[in-house]
C-alpha cells in the first residue's frame, strides 16, 4: 500500500496542527494597506526566474557537498538511528546538458524514486559534483542531530578516497529548514581540530534561522497542555523565535567558514498546501509590529536571512524548496497556463554548486 513519505506527513501535522487551532472568525488578515506596501519588499532582494531553466552547464565545486535535510526528512523505510552514507561522483559526463535535463524531466514526470532530496541528489552527481547524503534522527533536537551528523561524517570522512593523509577532508553543506540549524550546531560546537572534516561553506535553503512564526504560533496554544505536549516531537519548540534567539548567541559563525542563505515566498493565492499556516505567519508578523510579511508558509524570509543573503526565491513555498512539488507545479503550469514552472529546485542547487565552485570551494 502506498504511503505518503514522512516528509509530506510530518509537515502536514504541524499545518494540520496550526490550521486546527486557527480561529476563521478572527481577523489574521492584515488590511489591504498593509499587504499592498511595496516598501516592505525594497530589500527582499528577489529571485524571479532565474532558476525555471537549466544551463547549458555548471561548474562544480572541488570539495563534497554533503546534503542535510530538515524535520523528518525521509520516507518510514529510513526511518532509524543507524547511520547511512553514499558518496557518489560521476566522472563521465559527456552528454552533460541532455542527461541533467533527462533528470529534471523525469523527476516532472514522476518517474524518479521519490526521496528527500527529490531529483536534487540525482542531478549534482550529473554535473560532476561529489554528494554525501546524510540521514539524522528525524524529529530529533538539534544538538541529536548534530551529533549524528558529526559521528557519520567522522566515519565517512576517513574512508573518503580522495582524502590526502595527515589532512582534514574540506566538506561544504547544504542545510534546508532544520538541517540549516544543525549544521551550524556542528560548525559551531563539535567540529574541531581532531575532525577528519572541516567544513569551508554552509548554504541553508528555508532555515528558520531566527524562529518560524507558524512554531511559535503552535507552541502558544499546546505549550501549557500536557497530554499534546507529551507527544509534540522535540524539535517544534527549538524552531520557534524565542528558543533560537538564545541558540543564536551560543552559536556563533565560526570565522574561516563562508555562510549563505536563501528565503523564498510563496503566492498565497489558489489551491495552496500552505495558505493556512501562510496566513498565521502574516499574523504573527504583524502583531510584532514589522513590515516583512512574506513567508513560505513555514519560515518567513526575514527569520531565514544568515550571513551572506543571497535572495528571496519568488513564488516557491517550503517544499517547493526541495522539489516536492515539482510535478504539480509542472503539471497545473502546462494544462492551466501552457508554460513551464517558473521555479525548478534543481535549477537552484545547480546553481549553489556552481557559487561553491566561483568561491573555489
Amino acid at each position: 500500500m502506498f504511503r505518503f513519505p514522512i516528509y509530506l506527513r510530518a509537515s502536514s501535522i504541524v499545518a494540520i496542527l496550526a490550521v486546527s487551532i486557527w480561529d476563521p472568525n478572527r481577523n489574521y488578515l492584515l488590511n489591504s494597506q498593509f499587504i499592498e506596501n511595496q516598501e516592505s519588499r525594497r530589500d527582499l532582494k528577489i529571485i524571479k526566474d532565474k532558476f525555471r531553466e537549466l544551463k547549458e552547464k555548471y561548474n562544480p565545486p572541488k570539495h563534497p557537498i554533503v546534503l542535510c535535510h530538515g524535520l523528518s526528512g525521509f520516507d518510514t523505510l529510513t526511518l532509524f538511528q543507524a547511520p547511512q552514507f553514499a558518496w557518489n561522483n560521476t566522472e563521465n559526463f559527456k552528454e552533460y546538458g541532455k542527461r541533467l535535463n533527462d533528470v529534471s524531466n523525469e523527476v516532472g514526470s514522476g518517474s524518479v524514486m521519490l526521496n528527500y532530496w527529490y531529483g536534487i541528489e540525482e542531478a549534482l552527481k550529473e554535473a560532476g559534483c561529489k554528494v554525501l547524503t546524510a540521514k539524522v534522527p528525524p524529529f530529533g533536537t538539534i544538538e541529536e542531530r548534530a551529533k549524528l551528523l558529526d559521528a557519520l561524517l567522522t566515519e565517512k570522512c576517513k574512508e573518503y578516497p580522495d582524502k590526502v593523509e595527515g589532512e582534514r577532508l574540506k566538506i561544504n553543506l547544504v542545510g534546508h529548514s532544520m538541517g540549516g540549524l544543525d549544521s551550524r550546531y556542528l560548525i559551531s560546537k563539535i567540529q574541531s581540530e581532531d575532525s577528519p572534516y572541516e567544513v569551508v561553506s554552509l548554504t541553508t535553503v528555508g532555515t528558520p534561522h531566527h524562529g518560524s512564526e507558524c512554531a511559535d504560533f503552535l507552541m502558544s496554544w499546546i505549550q501549557n497542555d500536557d497530554t499534546i505536549m507529551a507527544v509534540c516531537p522535540k524539535a517544534i519548540p527549538q524552531l520557534t523565535s524565542k528558543y533560537l534567539k538564545e541558540f543564536n548567541r551560543e552559536v556563533r559563525n565560526k570565522p574561516g567558514v563562508m555562510y549563505f542563505s536563501y528565503g523564498a515566498l510563496m503566492n498565497p493565492h489558489g489551491i495552496k498546501l500552505f495558505r493556512a499556516t501562510y496566513e498565521i505567519i502574516k499574523s504573527e508578523i504583524m502583531k510584532k509590529g514589522l513590515k516583512n510579511i512574506e513567508n513560505d508558509g513555514m519560515v518567513s524570509v526575514d527569520l531565514a536571512r544568515w550571513g551572506n543573503y543571497m535572495g528571496t526565491l519568488e513564488d516557491v513555498d517550503h517544499m517547493d524548496l526541495i522539489n516536492w512539488t515539482n510535478r504539480i507545479r509542472a503539471t497545473v503550469d502546462k494544462v492551466m497556463f501552457n508554460q513551464k514552472p517558473s521555479f525548478n529546485a534543481i535549477a537552484l542547487y545547480l546553481d549553489i554548486a556552481e557559487t561553491l565552485s566561483k568561491n573555489r570551494f
